[in-house]
């Protein structure tokens, strides 16, 4: 968008990104309104319209980039639903999303209300959509198999330690690795 006047169409979506890339570029403390609307284009003023503060637009970004990797995790479980490898393809969507996006990451996962329950009986309890999506993947998977539910519980806690520990690894930019990440993500997955 590089200060690009904005035209028509949804400026918020349109602030949100510039957001993205000004976190991407500066950091989130330097991260302001102002600096998004002038990325846009359009005047100071203009982002109050759909955002009262800093904080509102910050967690408009967090949910915009939560509704990117929800979306992302429910296409692949949709795809390889039926797949013999279903878990460790949904685990390399999971870890090749954020290496894409390595910025989401960081910004994601440091957020204080990002509230992880690594229960499997959390019925009415509000918990990322992500973790949900891996854990019906995996109740649906090891159910086939007559597992006790202490054992789903260790294996589920585990494939997100995998996945999770891997994105950090992935996205770290002073982890040097003789690989190409890209192509090893889904054997380091399938390994395990």
């Amino acid at each position: 968008m590089d200060n690009k006047p904005y035209h028509h169409g949804n400026l918020r979506s349109a602030l949100v990104e510039a957001g993205l890339e000004l976190i991407s570029m500066e950091g989130e403390e330097t991260l302001s309104l102002r600096k998004a609307a002038m990325k846009c284009g359009v005047s100071n003023a203009a982002p109050y319209a759909h955002f009262n503060n800093k904080d509102e637009f910050i967690a408009a970004i967090q949910q915009h980039i939560m509704d990117l990797f929800v979306s992302t995790l429910e296409q692949a479980a949709e795809t390889y639903e039926n797949a013999p490898d279903f878990l460790p393809m949904l685990g390399t969507v999971y870890v090749k999303f954020f290496y894409h996006n390595p910025v989401y990451f960081d910004f994601l996962f440091s957020r204080k209300n990002i509230r992880i329950n690594l229960s499997l009986d959390c019925a009415g309890e509000k918990e990322p959509l992500p973790l949900k999506i891996l854990k019906q993947a995996a109740m649906q998977t090891f159910s086939k198999v007559d597992m006790p539910e202490p054992v789903i519980q260790n294996k589920i806690i585990a494939m997100w330690a995998l996945v999770h520990g891997l994105s950090a690894i992935a996205t770290m930019p002073n982890v040097e690795y003789d690989k190409d990440w890209e192509t090893r993500i889904e054997d380091i997955i399938k390994s395990i």
